[in-house]
C-alpha cells in the first residue's frame, strides 16, 4: 500500500484530434500518411472500418497489415511502431483502457465529420461553418476545443448505454447501444 503512495501516476493518454470534413479527404490522408512513414500503424475500433481500410490500402499498393482491429491488437504488435486510430469508439473510458500501458502521451486519431458520433454532435454544421470560413477539402481541423468536445460526447454516451453491445461499425454500434 505504502509503494502505490509513491509510485508515479498513470496519466491518461490524450486523444489528439485530425478532423476532414470528408470520409474521401480522410482516407486520402490517411493513404498520404501510410506511404510517408513506414512506421505509422492504423487501428480500427470496428470491423467494417478495419475492412474498408484494408481494401483501401490493398487498391493504392500500400501494405494492409497495417491496418489492425482493436481486438486483435496487443501492445507487442504496435511497440516499435506509430498507432493512428482510424475512428473513435463512442466510449472515452474503452479507449482510455485500451491505451493504457502504451507508454505514449498522446496518440492521433483521424475522424471525419461525417462519421456518426461526429454526426450526432453537430457534424454538418460545422461542417457548413468550416467551408464557409475556406476550410480545404483536404484539410484537418486540429485543436484541443474539438478534442475536448469530443471527448464529453463520448461521456454523454456512456450516460446512456448502460450495457453496451458489440457491433460491427460506429452507425451500428448506435443503432444497438443508444437508438433503441
Amino acid at each position: 500500500m505504502l509503494l502505490n503512495f509513491f509510485s508515479k501516476k498513470q496519466r491518461p493518454v490524450k486523444f489528439a484530434d485530425k478532423v476532414f470534413s470528408s470520409h474521401a479527404a480522410k482516407e486520402a490522408a490517411c493513404i498520404a500518411l501510410a506511404k510517408k512513414d513506414l512506421n505509422v500503424i492504423f487501428i480500427a475500433w470496428f470491423p467494417g472500418t478495419a475492412a474498408a481500410f484494408k481494401t483501401l490500402f490493398s487498391n493504392n499498393e500500400l501494405n494492409d497489415g497495417r491496418i489492425l482491429l482493436v481486438r486483435a491488437l496487443h501492445y507487442a504488435k504496435i511497440a516499435h511502431s506509430r498507432p493512428v486510430f482510424l475512428e473513435h469508439f463512442p466510449l472515452a473510458e474503452a479507449e482510455q483502457e485500451l491505451v493504457k500501458g502504451w507508454n505514449l502521451e498522446e496518440v492521433d486519431v483521424y475522424s471525419s465529420l461525417n462519421e456518426p458520433i461526429l454526426q450526432r454532435f453537430g457534424g454538418e454544421q460545422i461542417k457548413n461553418l468550416l467551408l464557409k470560413l475556406g476550410l480545404k477539402e483536404d484539410e484537418a481541423i486540429e485543436h484541443s476545443m474539438i478534442s475536448k468536445a469530443l471527448l464529453n460526447a463520448q461521456l454523454q454516451l456512456a450516460k446512456k448505454a448502460t450495457f453496451p453491445l458489440p457491433a460491427g461499425s460506429q452507425a451500428e454500434w448506435f443503432e444497438k447501444n443508444i437508438d433503441n
